[in-house]
């Protein structure tokens, strides 16, 4: 059988924290704590709050170790994405018209969430829903918004076909020579 160790000085701080919770899992776990700690058994406790066995030894073991510090739920970003690209190859992503990539099919010159989960599902063999495509960008610190017009390695379509622009490179480095020189305050 499998208790909560509370001494003296543990009561007083389970029992202070018991008053202060203000969100309800938290409250069970700790009330599941405390009638451990009283002698209810796990199997008592499970019914009781209606949890699995697993989860109060669980709890029980994570008190018993490193008290209310191991006992609070740690947050997780979720499983790691699939996709081993940088925030750089990211950027340059984002800097090329959606347009170019054959597997697309789309005539779009600014990237949305969709595009870029079809992106990651033609290219890439990952599979991503648009909320992670958001999380992800946050992560990486790449700004999300509002289209705007930008340099693209594509020049307007003549006979109805995008071509490779073949200044991009030199009117991507002049973007960027403005941009600095703005935030530099000239």
């Amino acid at each position: 059988m499998i208790f909560a160790n509370v001494n003296d000085d543990r009561l007083n701080l389970l029992e202070k924290e018991l008053k202060d919770a203000k969100n309800v899992k938290w409250y069970k776990r700790l009330m599941i704590i405390q009638l451990s700690s009283q002698g209810k058994t796990v199997k008592q406790l499970a019914k009781d709050f209606n949890v699995c066995q697993a989860s109060i030894r669980d709890y029980i073991k994570r008190y018993n170790t490193g008290e209310l510090q191991t006992l609070r739920r740690q947050n997780s970003n979720g499983r790691p994405h699939k996709t081993k690209l940088t925030k750089a190859q990211w950027e340059e992503l984002l800097h090329q018209s959606p347009c170019q990539f054959e597997k697309l099919n789309t005539g779009a010159r600014n990237w949305t969430q969709k595009l870029l989960v079809d992106y990651c599902s033609q290219y890439l063999d990952a599979k991503m829903s648009q909320s992670s495509i958001s999380m992800l960008m946050k992560r990486l610190d790449i700004r999300w918004n509002r289209g705007k017009l930008k340099v693209t390695s594509l020049v307007p379509p003549s006979n109805g076909r995008t071509e490779p622009d073949p200044l991009y490179i030199l009117k991507r480095e002049r973007v960027d020579e403005l941009k600095k020189k703005q935030s530099q305050g000239h």
